[in-house]
Formats: structure tokens, C-alpha cells, sequence
């Protein structure tokens, strides 16, 4: 076994929801660069994952995973390892029915206490058995990390491992957190260390100035992605 660079959320340009500039193959070049060996591309409410990119991604020795930020009741839930048939879950129900039909996934609670509609908030206490592991969002600082302790307190009780990742919409940001994970570099091998909390996550903080921008300008993007989708 050994120990792997993991990055297991984050978006490129194919997302449908947001304005991003790299498409999925700059990424990967990027995630070259950066040293990971495993990935997951998880754009909202689509699989873009495809044998064309987990080739291309072999060619970077990257371990590429299929991923989704799937909308669930207007709240976010990742799945990695996903099939094409996660692209039709809507409710909870449904979630529980694809995770009963699909033991190989694993389903992340993406910044759960974070302020916004879309974070989980008290759904991951109501359907804290849907999930695998917390997230460990990199949107902090030394000051300014309150959903984060909250994500890891609940994580705690319900004996989940947490999991630190970029959720990358700028990819400047992509290595400010990420996990390593102990496994041999195969998706069986790493879904089930994480499932067994074999991880090392490693989380930067950001300036208070640097949280100023990266707020206002993914606020403009989404803005941008709003007015072209009309």
C-alpha cells in the first residue's frame, strides 16, 4: 500500500451550474503538476466522466474516479463512484435506494454547516446513515472555521471519517486541501481505506483578504453562468 495524494471534489468547465475555467483535461494536467495520483471530477448534477478521460488521466498516472455533486432536496451530496443512474437521484429516498443498489460508492457530506440553502445542514443528522465520510471544507481561516469544527464534531458522533478537499471552482486554490489516504491505487482499495478512516488530511488557511475575494469573484462567475444559461 501506499500513500496517495487524494483530491475527491471539484469542478471544471463542463459543470453545467458554474462558470469555470479549465475545462476537465487542464485539470488533470494541473493535478499532474500538483502530484496527486488519485481524482474525481464532480460537476453538479452530471457524470462527465467518461473512458476518453480516465485515459488521459492514466497517461498522467492518475487514478481518475467517477464523481457528482448531485442536488438532493436542494441540498449537495457527493457521490464518488458514481454511474450514470446517480444523475437521477432527487430525494433522499432515492439516495438511500442507489447507496442499497451501489455498496461500491461512497457518499461524501459536502460542507454541511456552511451558510446557503444548498449545505446540508440538519439533513446529514436525519440521514446520517446515507453517508461515508464528512467533509473538510478548504473555505477557512485561523479565524474563520466554525462550520469545519461543526463538520468534524459531527463526524464524531456518527463515526464518519473526514475527508479534506478543494471543491474547486478556482483552480489557483485546487492544493489548499486535499487528504492522503493509505491504499493500494485502485478505486476499491481507496473508497474502502476512506470508509476505514485510513487518512491524513491536509487543510491550508486562507487570509481574510483572500476569503474577501474568492467570495466575491465565485459570486460574479455564478452571476455570469446565471445570465448566459437565459
Amino acid at each position: 500500500m501506499a500513500k496517495l495524494k487524494v483530491q475527491l471534489h471539484l469542478h471544471t468547465k463542463e459543470d453545467p451550474l458554474d462558470s469555470i475555467r479549465l475545462n476537465a483535461k487542464q485539470v488533470i494536467d494541473l493535478a499532474a503538476r500538483q502530484n496527486y495520483d488519485v481524482l474525481a471530477i464532480t460537476c453538479h448534477n452530471v457524470l462527465i466522466f467518461n473512458e476518453d478521460l480516465k485515459e488521459y488521466a492514466e497517461q498522467k498516472r492518475i487514478l481518475l474516479i467517477p464523481g457528482i455533486e448531485k442536488t438532493v432536496e436542494r441540498k449537495h451530496v457527493v457521490i464518488i463512484n458514481a454511474t450514470v443512474e446517480s444523475q437521477k437521484i432527487n430525494s433522499f429516498e432515492d439516495l438511500k435506494e442507489y447507496r442499497k443498489n451501489h455498496p461500491e460508492c461512497l457518499i461524501l457530506a459536502p460542507h454541511p454547516y456552511y451558510p446557503g440553502e444548498i449545505s446540508l445542514g440538519k439533513k446529514l443528522a436525519l440521514h446520517h446513515e446515507l453517508f461515508d465520510a464528512v467533509e473538510y471544507s478548504w473555505f477557512h481561516s485561523v479565524r474563520i472555521d466554525l462550520p469545519n469544527k461543526k463538520a468534524v464534531k459531527s463526524a464524531e458522533k456518527y463515526k464518519l471519517p473526514v475527508l479534506a478537499t478543494s471543491d474547486c471552482h478556482l483552480h489557483k486554490y485546487m492544493d489548499y486541501a486535499y487528504s492522503y489516504v493509505t491504499a493500494d491505487k485502485n478505486t476499491k482499495s481507496v473508497l474502502k481505506a476512506i470508509k476505514e478512516n485510513k487518512i491524513h488530511i491536509v487543510s491550508h488557511n486562507l487570509r481574510f483578504r483572500q476569503m474577501l475575494y474568492i467570495y466575491a469573484k465565485m459570486s460574479i462567475l455564478e452571476l455570469i453562468k446565471k445570465i448566459t444559461l437565459r
